[in-house]
């Protein structure tokens, strides 16, 4: 759990205990910030009207913030801020930035960034250095914020939109904690401070940097610049007159022993991009695959006519490749493929019902008698006659001759 930030005195920050981590670790002392600064904004020309100091309880990382006399705009103040530790958390870091006189929060551009130094080598000069080119484009970067504020007077945000920056802030970027969203809420629901208008984006801002007030010291001055950063890319804030010239970061020197590297030692990020490889070139593969045994698929009509005289037709999706007719042993296989019908019945020999020979003395009876078909002689009812009222004829005398 972060230890939160407070407010504390200069003489206690003076009074915390310098590290000893080692000979390649070069002391930065909250002492050296704090008098370095101090003076470096006196010979510029600048005066410092507050000062402002918290820290972790321990001391061990603290950040100072300089209100100084320097306000073209009369609700926005130049100011100076640093962070230093000595657990090695956090690296030196300084911006110039602005300081809004009505809240007591800040502003840091988000675009410019902070000079940022690990404490090895000759950080204590290259500290020196920095300081002073901020201090000497001070200027420049207070007038760019002072833009950014008139910008945001004049963009209307109702509270819906300032529900979704907040969203944003608080679930992407992820520089508030969930005490600060409601921090921000309530401020949206009934301000501490009036402003001209409480649907503009620069009241909605000043409700942000209220709640930063309360992060941890490690956290804080980034977490200001991304806000700073996300509000005026999604604004599109224009460039100032006079642009500040941007002191870019001196390069990290570290001066530490190189650990040893086994030359035969396998980079996991190697493995794993090798591994990324083949899973890709096997679905390229599979993909080919698929688009060949497409390709070879093609869709064929099939007729056949029954005994009856039906025809009928159907579709047959006929694989080149496997079922190739030029792959068949014997030429006539082609033939039968494409006369099935004909093919012969198979005898049971396991049938053994006598074969059905009519009685030459068959009697047929019933309505059909007259005409029977289906065997191999034929009854014809011309071939004979009889007369029910000739009382001389007789069912004896009935004559009936067959043909064979």
């Amino acid at each position: 759990m972060p230890k939160k930030i407070q407010n504390t005195s200069r003489a206690t920050l003076l009074n915390v205990a310098l590290p000893n981590h080692g000979a390649s670790y070069t002391v930065i002392s909250h002492q050296f910030v704090i008098d370095y600064s101090q003076q470096a904004l006196v010979n510029a020309g600048f005066n410092i009207v507050e000062e402002e100091y918290r820290c972790t309880a321990d001391g061990q990382i603290a950040q100072g913030i300089y209100k100084l006399d320097f306000n073209n705009d009369p609700e926005l103040s130049m100011m100076f801020a640093w962070t230093n530790s000595y657990n090695k958390q956090v690296k030196f870091k300084c911006v110039i930035g602005g300081y809004i006189n009505k809240t007591g929060s800040v502003m840091i551009s988000g675009d410019m960034g902070s000079w940022v130094r690990k404490h090895m080598g000759s950080a204590d000069t290259e500290i020196k250095d920095t300081i002073d080119n901020y201090i000497t484009n001070a200027h420049m970067y207070y007038n760019q914020l002072v833009s950014d504020k008139a910008t945001m007077e004049g963009i209307t945000l109702n509270k819906r939109k300032q529900s979704q920056l907040l969203g944003v802030l608080f679930a992407e970027y992820e520089v508030l904690t969930t005490e600060q969203a409601s921090i921000i809420r309530d401020q949206m629901k009934k301000p501490n401070h009036v402003f001209t208008s409480t649907d503009s984006l620069w009241a909605f801002y000043n409700y942000v940097t209220i709640a930063l007030q309360h992060s941890h010291p490690k956290t804080w001055m980034e977490d200001q610049r991304i806000m700073h950063y996300f509000i005026s890319s999604i604004n599109n804030f224009p460039m100032c007159s006079a642009p500040a010239q941007i002191v870019g970061p001196v390069p990290v020197v570290v001066e530490a022993e190189t650990a040893f590297v086994d030359p035969n030692q396998t980079n996991l990020l190697d493995q794993i991009a090798a591994a990324e490889a083949d899973l890709e070139a096997d679905l390229m593969d599979e993909d080919l695959r698929y688009k060949q045994a497409e390709e070879a698929v093609s869709e064929t009509i099939v007729t056949y006519t029954d005994l009856a005289g039906n025809t009928f037709e159907a579709i047959d999706f006929h694989n080149e490749v496997v079922s190739d007719t030029n792959q068949l042993e014997d030429p006539e296989d082609e033939e039968d493929l494409n006369d099935w019908m004909n093919l012969p019945l198979e005898s049971d020999d396991k049938d053994e019902a006598p074969t059905y020979i009519p009685d030459e003395n068959q009697e047929y009876t019933g309505e059909n008698a007259s005409h029977m078909k289906g065997s191999d002689f034929d009854v014809d009812k011309d071939d004979f006659s009889f007369d029910p009222s000739d009382d001389n004829s007789s069912t004896d005398d009935l004559t009936v001759d067959f043909d064979f």
